[in-house]
């Protein structure tokens, strides 16, 4: 089965059928919590990462991730996305994710586009900037950040939301800036939990938490946080709800 995140979080939650020998998904944020829920229902789990432009980039079986890369996920060092594809070439410039290859997309069909995604090396590579936030460790593989835009105070998206999911009662989390800038921790879970939260929160350097009903979601897969209308409810909650 080939599913986005949002889909393998509803399916983890339940049995699946026999028949199912692995689950293959990406197109939004392929958390380490959801890998281990996986693995414990399916015989093979991948996470893929790509983008429109550019797909594949990187993958992973569960299976390939060690002790130590699992700790490294859970301690807020971004989130593993594994080996380059074959032909892959990638590269980090000021800690964006830029790819070439002979199936990455040289040129939009309206090549007004091109000037803010795409990149001319000195031998004429051209290289899709994926607007992702990323680094290749000693073993060449790739590592997910988050979005470039949505780094707060420092903060990288991706390491922030994925030690927080681990945490008691956390069901949806993002990192976002607050109206003075600085980095907000908005959760969607069990409000019982919120002193931990908090504290847990202070530890990482994020002064304020906010309890929210709902995440907002990308309306393509449902598995990516629309940021911009996250702010907007952020904005809404400052004047609501009590922030600490």
């Amino acid at each position: 089965m080939l599913i986005p995140p949002a889909i393998c979080e509803r399916l983890a939650a339940s049995r699946f059928p026999s028949s199912v020998r692995a689950i293959l998904t990406g197109g939004g944020p392929v958390y380490p919590d959801l890998i281990r829920r996986l693995m414990a229902r399916v015989p093979e789990a991948h996470a893929v990462y790509g983008s429109t432009e550019a797909e594949l980039i990187a993958h992973i079986a569960a299976s390939e991730i060690t002790t130590s890369d699992w700790e490294t996920m859970d301690a807020g060092q971004g989130i593993l996305a594994g080996d380059p594809a074959a032909r892959t070439l990638i590269r980090i410039i000021d800690d964006e994710i830029q790819v070439s290859g002979p199936h990455v997309n040289k040129s939009y069909l309206d090549r007004t586009q091109d000037a803010s995604t795409k990149a001319i090396g000195a031998d004429g590579v051209v290289w899709h900037r994926t607007g992702d936030s990323g680094r290749v460790d000693a073993d060449g593989r790739l590592w997910l950040l988050g979005r470039i835009d949505a780094r707060v105070a420092g903060l990288f998206a991706f390491g922030v939301e994925a030690a927080a999911r681990l945490w008691a009662g956390v069901r949806q989390v993002a990192l976002c800036p607050g109206c003075n800038g600085a980095a907000i921790l908005a959760i969607v879970g069990d409000a019982a939990q919120e002193d931990d939260w908090r504290a847990r929160a202070h530890y990482l350097g994020i002064e304020k938490v906010v309890i929210l009903d709902e995440m907002p979601l990308d309306r393509r897969h449902g598995s990516k946080v629309d940021y911009a209308k996250l702010k907007q409810r952020i904005e809404a909650s400052q004047q609501s709800q009590h922030i600490g």
